[in-house]
């Protein structure tokens, strides 16, 4: 049973599916590559609502549903991020495993897998509000480029690709790409890598590229977030099919953070892994050419 759970999880959150930074960890002034790249943030930054209400909201909370579409396990689990620190716990209720981070230090508690927890503490928020995460003041913004999503819809997107020179619990890898609507400038999909430590055998070769597309959105507090999203595996550029969905609902901007949660239990297991990774500083800039990031 414990090698059927480790092996779902790893495929699931792999294939599915980021040292403190100063508070609010959102706000600050990007590295524009150019002008068009200024622009095109500020067209998806407004399309999501503008950054006025992410910045009173107190909480991002939510549950997250997840299932692999050839394995029967779902994931479900309840998370919750404090907005100005950047301070997160996770629920896994299924297995009544919790992970947290305090911003000085990342634990977990009966978590059942050998992951790195610190991998998946921001991770789906980061996937979920990246329009207000690439204001801070370690992303690197731009160039933009052209490209289409997996099952091509037809449409030419606007690619934003944005890298940062800090390492965080909000980066999974070391690029995003963001799909831009050209007509509405919503994020309609991101295409990223992996190159947590614990989760590839060398940082240097990232797995991936990684694509989510996301197709339900709704509006809270103000502001425009995704909530239903499909994943496509390594190497995704258009065709074939999604291999997990993910939901995420009850979403809140306005509850209060639990700060309580954030002390480790008795049992507590520190992720030393990932606090010396986001220790690091990461290069400055991902080749502007990977793969598939251009038509």
């Amino acid at each position: 049973m414990q090698r059927l759970i480790t092996g779902l999880l790893t495929l699931s959150l792999i294939i599915a599916s980021l040292p403190a930074q100063a508070a609010p960890y959102f706000q600050g002034e990007p590295n524009y590559i150019d002008q068009q790249s200024r622009e095109l943030a500020a067209k998806m930054l407004a399309a999501h609502g503008g950054m006025e209400p992410w910045s009173k909201a107190g909480s991002l909370q939510f549950k997250l549903f997840t299932k692999m579409i050839k394995n029967p396990m779902p994931f479900y689990s309840f998370e919750s991020v404090n907005i100005e620190s950047g301070a997160a716990y996770i629920d896994w209720l299924l297995f009544d495993a919790t992970v947290a981070w305090d911003t000085e230090k990342m634990w977990s508690s009966n978590w059942p897998v050998p992951l790195p927890p610190g991998f998946f503490i921001r991770l789906t928020t980061s996937f979920m509000t990246l329009p207000w995460q690439i204001q801070a003041d370690s992303a690197v913004v731009g160039p933009v480029s052209q490209g289409e999503i997996p099952e091509g819809d037809g449409v030419m997107y606007d690619v934003l690709r944005v890298t940062f020179e800090q390492r965080s619990p909000s980066i999974p890898g070391t690029f995003y790409d963001m799909y831009v609507d050209p007509d509405n400038g919503l994020m309609k999909a991101i295409r990223f890598d992996i190159n947590h430590p614990g989760m590839v055998a060398n940082p240097n070769q990232p797995l991936g590229p990684n694509f989510h597309v996301f197709y339900e959105y709704r509006q809270v507090g103000g502001i425009i977030l995704p909530t239903y999203y499909e994943s496509w595996g390594q190497g995704s550029a258009k065709g074939g099919k999604s291999n997990a969905i993910h939901v995420a609902f009850d979403i809140s901007l306005d509850t209060p953070f639990n700060s309580q949660r954030l002390a480790p239990p008795e049992n507590a297991t520190v992720d030393q892994v990932s606090m010396d990774w986001w220790a690091g500083l990461q290069r400055r800039r991902a080749p502007a050419n990977s793969e598939n990031t251009s038509k």
